[in-house]
């Protein structure tokens, strides 16, 4: 979880969390629904592969490729080409943007950086890939898989502050705010 807060010299504030995710949302207009899709796959291929480097990663990789799961989803994915699709789409850093997304929710001078709006973004348009890279099944189970990890862990992590000793919801107070923020 402490993958979400920054260093203080990072440069990471609500303005530029902001005009990261005004640049994507705008993105969505010049781009296909099948470019979109292919590169969030593309994404959690790539996040699954890094997860396969690490001890845990490579047991959840051998597991899933062990199961029904793997062979089914290893075969439908080739019957369909979806590896040779995935495999030449430009994966998004799912991870990063679901950390900005979160840092972008929880930080306290959200209104602030809207109130900026427009806010003006990098161009950040298609950037083709020399060398197709191995978009494949097992590598994007593992991905949503860890994806699906660290959202669950940064919700709960976000809801730990209002909750009791007994897991009921402490309503916020001006006394005790909601949290604290995860960007610095």
């Amino acid at each position: 979880m402490t993958e979400l807060i920054d260093q203080e010299d990072a440069g990471r504030t609500a303005v530029t969390l902001l005009a990261s995710l005004a640049a994507r949302m705008a993105s969505l207009y010049v781009m296909s629904g099948a470019d979109a899709i292919g590169s969030l796959t593309a994404g959690f291929a790539a996040y699954g592969r890094e997860l396969a480097q690490t001890e845990h990663g490579a047991r959840m990789r051998e597991a899933f490729a062990a199961s029904r799961i793997g062979s089914n989803g290893e075969a439908i994915w080739k019957a369909l080409r979806i590896d040779e699709w995935a495999s030449t789409i430009p994966p998004s850093p799912v991870m990063q943007q679901m950390r900005n997304d979160i840092a972008l929710v929880v930080a306290e001078d959200v209104a602030d950086a809207i109130a900026q709006l427009p806010v003006p973004s990098q161009p950040s348009g298609m950037r083709g890939l020399p060398n197709p890279i191995d978009a494949n099944f097992l590598d994007f189970t593992l991905g949503l898989w860890g994806y699906a990890k660290e959202v669950a862990a940064a919700l709960d992590a976000l809801a730990e502050p209002t909750m009791n000793r007994e897991k009921s919801v402490i309503r916020a107070t001006k006394e005790r705010p909601n949290g604290g923020s995860m960007l610095r």
